[in-house]
């Protein structure tokens, strides 16, 4: 009788589990961007958040929540009612910032329940007028005949952990000089006052083209279909290059699967109009939909990845 009454019970708890997750949402959804206005997480917030108003039936409001390399925008979701209502953009950065912080307000894995990545982009590995090499093999000769630097956006940033990736990979060493941001980092490269840059496809696209600075490889295991004559690290000899600024949606730990499941769902939508993947497109990256476990998974892989990574450079966070 006890087993008749906890089946009947459970039985009953995963249907209103279901008529809630396909009741959802009942509110606003309240999308927080852990960044000022107008970068990538924001623009594509609010592409995203337009599409599943519409669909939803529902506003989704953006809410920028900028400051503390993105810990005050992720430690506010984390902290939020469960219930799928209010949910994060996050970006590589998330799982690079434990690498080089100790004492974040958040737990990235504890704090939250992956729902959808978004995108992925590859970096390209840049180089000025300075440095003569014009692809990977002569930049290696050139490495080991002097002491090169790489520039970076800050302390722990992409950037940063794709020019250490790439010099563990290749068995190189190279000095980091710290910049306030992309742009001050790429005009000394141009100048010559540093030697390399993993730069955002976007930012350097023009300046290739241009002739002011030469792609040597870009940080992915496929070409990247914009710049199509620039080779993967893999192809050029080095292997083990994997850094790609990616994009996805998390919600506060405890939140249902099942309304997990269906934004997922509802997100993998979105990702497979031709609307979505030339907005995408505009910026190099592409979609990449995929479940949550498997979003989790990565994750969780990227975790470890950069962890290791940072120790090894010791890169710390001032």
């Amino acid at each position: 009788m006890k087993f008749v009454r906890y089946a009947l019970t459970a039985a009953a708890m995963t249907f209103a589990t279901t008529a809630f997750a396909q009741q959802f949402p009942t509110k606003p959804v309240t999308l927080v961007v852990p960044f000022a206005a107008g970068g990538s997480n924001d623009i594509l917030a609010r592409h995203l958040g337009d599409n599943l108003g519409k669909m939803w039936g529902q506003p989704v409001v953006v809410s920028n929540m900028p400051g503390a390399g993105a810990a005050i925008g992720s430690a506010h979701v984390s902290k939020a009612s469960p219930d799928g209502h209010t949910l994060l953009i996050a970006s590589v950065t998330f799982t690079m910032n434990p690498a080089v912080q100790q004492n974040l307000p958040f737990d990235p894995v504890k704090g939250f329940k992956p729902v959808a990545m978004i995108g992925k982009v590859p970096l390209v590995m840049v180089v000025g007028k300075a440095v003569p090499a014009k692809n990977v093999q002569e930049f290696l000769e050139t490495a080991k005949a002097k002491e090169l630097t790489y520039a970076t956006s800050g302390v722990g940033t992409v950037n940063q952990f794709g020019a250490e990736l790439f010099a563990q990979s290749a068995g190189i060493k190279m000095v980091p000089v710290h910049y306030k941001g992309g742009s001050e980092a790429m005009t000394d490269v141009i100048g010559g006052h540093s030697d390399l840059f993993m730069s955002s496809m976007t930012q350097a696209l023009p300046l290739i083209r241009g002739g002011q600075l030469r792609g040597l490889v870009v940080t992915s295991d496929q070409r990247a279909s914009v710049a199509p004559e620039i080779p993967t690290a893999a192809e050029a000899g080095v292997k083990g290059v994997d850094v790609e600024q990616w994009w996805g949606i998390l919600a506060p730990a405890g939140t249902p699967d099942g309304i997990i499941n269906k934004i997922n769902a509802d997100i993998n939508k979105v990702l497979g109009t031709e609307a979505t993947k030339e907005f995408l497109a505009r910026d190099a990256a592409r979609p990449t939909p995929m479940s949550a476990e498997a979003f989790g998974k990565l994750i969780q892989d990227e975790l470890q990845k950069w962890r290791t990574i940072a120790e090894k450079a010791n890169i710390q966070a001032q």
